[in-house]
């Protein structure tokens, strides 16, 4: 998963004014690293992340730019889990007002649907309007409590995961990446293949894999 931005503050911050001086974000590439994950069906736990900066980054500014991530993450995380808890609160406390307004929802389309008032009110006002109100009144908790949730909960996910996975920063021109912060294992006793040697020497490619 690469991540092409100018600078290292663009990782945290996109200014949509620099457009007019030919920058290429609108959004902050961890808004977009988040996101991609997003749409994933899955993370997988061999991928990692590789921050492609433009400009310069030493060695101690690249461990600096990955520690912030992590600290990224794990600041979101929280803030996720706060949304979630917040949600299934506001569902929880709607669910009893939500209850008494179906409730009376289904009381008044019965007492409107009895024999004897009338046609319109009996099809209009008993079997139509005040089973509307009735479903109404639980639609609302019901979608805090079971979908407005999924969102929170697949972010959590999402960012639980991130905390885990490879982070490299790759600066400049160099082929070498600036930071690294989990390695690929590598057995004791053993030497490296030829392939193993050259793609530990070529850097990450632009796929991420």
């Amino acid at each position: 998963m690469v991540i092409e931005v100018a600078n290292a503050e663009e990782l945290f911050y996109a200014d949509p004014s620099g457009l007019l001086a030919g920058a290429h974000r609108i959004d902050s590439g961890m808004d977009e690293l988040v996101e991609r994950l997003l749409a994933q069906r899955s993370v997988d736990p061999d991928q990692r992340v590789v921050l492609d900066i433009a400009d310069e980054c030493p060695d101690e500014q690249a461990a600096n730019v990955v520690a912030a991530v992590r600290r990224y993450c794990d600041l979101r995380l929280r803030r996720a889990n706060r949304e979630h808890d917040l949600i299934w609160r506001q569902g929880m406390r709607s669910l009893l007002s939500g209850s008494l307004l179906f409730f009376v929802g289904i009381a008044l389309s019965f007492a409107f649907s009895r024999p004897g008032m009338g046609e319109f009110a009996t099809d209009l006002i008993g079997s139509g309007v005040f089973l509307v109100v009735a479903w109404v009144g639980l639609w609302y908790p019901l979608d805090l409590l079971f979908i407005a949730r999924e969102q929170a909960k697949r972010e959590i996910s999402v960012l639980g995961k991130m905390l885990t996975l490879p982070v490299v920063v790759r600066a400049g021109d160099r082929a070498l990446p600036g930071a690294t912060v989990r390695a690929a294992p590598v057995k004791q006793g053993l030497p490296l293949s030829l392939e193993a040697r050259f793609r530990r020497f070529r850097g990450p490619s632009k796929s991420g894999i």
